[in-house]
């Protein structure tokens, strides 16, 4: 502080270095979040390799759509089922919003819908449940590939009656995103609760 100075000149001439010193120790925060690894956010779980994508299915084009089909390319995969009233529909909707904030780097991942409920989806069903998004291909295939493929991936999923509903059933099942490398190993499960700008940089981060 230069000498003889005012006492309400000082307290202004300080209050000016602390902003200047506050908004350097800002910018060195926000260069250090931008490089920070992704992968160590709240919301990416890990995965042992008991986890595993293996499944003989059929698209919603009616073409044959095995785990080595798609070796080569990262899979985003999500299990659920058409008829879902609400949590399914707002997954989707963040593995779409996720692809679009990867901008030109989406065509790095391929997106996947499982479905859990082969019964009423159907591959006519898929296709028109996914029809908002041409970039998230949906998987049906017998009631014994389905359950297959669920186990593998060690995914809980449950049928519960719903007698009074015209629905006749609904699925119970876990809801979040399995991420496959491109060799096919499932390396991590994300939450579905997580914002499609964090799911997109995971995605990039993997991906290159």
């Amino acid at each position: 502080m230069p000498p003889n100075m005012p006492q309400q000149y000082c307290v202004q001439y300080g209050d000016r270095k602390l902003k200047k010193f506050t908004g350097v120790l800002l910018i060195l925060f926000l260069l250090g979040c931008s490089n920070e690894d992704p992968l160590r956010q709240q919301g990416v779980i890990q995965l042992s390799d008991a986890f595993a994508a293996d499944f003989d299915l059929v698209d919603h084009f009616g073409e044959k759509a095995t785990d080595e089909r798609f070796e080569g390319k990262p899979m985003l995969i999500y299990f659920g089922f058409a008829s879902c009233p609400d949590v399914c529909p707002a997954a989707l909707s963040t593995m779409s919003a996720s692809l679009e904030a990867m901008g030109r780097d989406d065509d790095k991942i391929q997106a996947l819908f499982i479905t859990i409920d082969p019964e009423r989806d159907t591959r006519k069903v898929l296709k028109a449940h996914l029809a908002f998004d041409e970039r998230i291909l949906g998987l049906t295939g017998t009631q014994e590939n389905i359950t297959a493929s669920t186990k593998a991936m060690r995914l809980y999923t449950k049928r519960v009656p719903m007698p009074n509903s015209a629905l006749g059933y609904t699925m119970d099942h876990q809801s979040q995103f399995y991420f496959v490398d491109a060799r096919g190993d499932v390396q991590y499960a994300l939450v579905d609760s997580m914002l499609p700008g964090d799911i997109a940089r995971i995605l990039k981060h993997l991906a290159n």
